[in-house]
């Protein structure tokens, strides 16, 4: 199956700027993921994937992944929208005993999220799905403004799938008694 059909092409993924809340962003090859990962590969045109540096120099810290989640496996996890974003974070690099926890990434999860948001005005909210043992990820990801929604069971395994979503979409009323009649 190919995603481009007559009248339907993938949607671009939005780009981000070099350098966000003091870490610089290296765009990298977004390499197919492994059958063996729990999402299977990633279709051509739907990644983008970046190296995250606390500077310019050093080794890489945090490798930053954004699919759109129209073109991912999590697609059938919940009420998917044509413009959300999925958006992984890895520690790449050795980090000191006295760094145990890893890079402190609030203020990078904070840019990242109001980057995208601002990259692409349609995006109603941007998922992540960290392994459902992987407290330390939810964690991270918590600190980062995202919030808990659901459980969803994939090829590898339980993930927690986590939401952002921008202001005009959580101030929307939704009480039936606020609808027009």
């Amino acid at each position: 199956m190919t995603l481009t059909t007559v009248g339907h092409r993938p949607l671009p993924v939005p780009a981000l700027p070099g350098h966000i809340a003091g870490w610089s962003l290296r765009p990298t090859e977004s390499k197919p993921v492994s059958d063996a990962a729990p999402f299977g590969p990633a279709p051509a045109g739907t990644v983008r994937a970046y190296t995250a540096r606390t500077g310019h120099d050093g080794p890489p810290v945090v490798r930053v992944t954004i699919h759109r989640v129209l073109h991912h496996p999590l697609r059938g996890c919940y009420p998917v929208g044509a413009h959300d974003l999925l958006l992984e974070l890895v520690t790449t690099a050795p980090q000191p005993p006295s760094a145990a926890d890893g890079p402190d990434t609030t203020a990078l999860l904070d840019s990242l999220v109001a980057a995208l948001f601002a990259a692409d005005p349609s995006c109603r909210r941007i998922m992540t799905a960290p392994a459902i043992e992987d407290t330390a990820a939810q964690e991270q990801y918590a600190a980062g403004g995202f919030r808990p929604v659901a459980e969803a069971d994939v090829h590898g395994g339980t993930v927690l799938l986590m939401v952002v979503e921008p202001a005009q979409v959580t101030t929307i009323a939704t009480a039936l008694s606020d609808m027009p009649h």
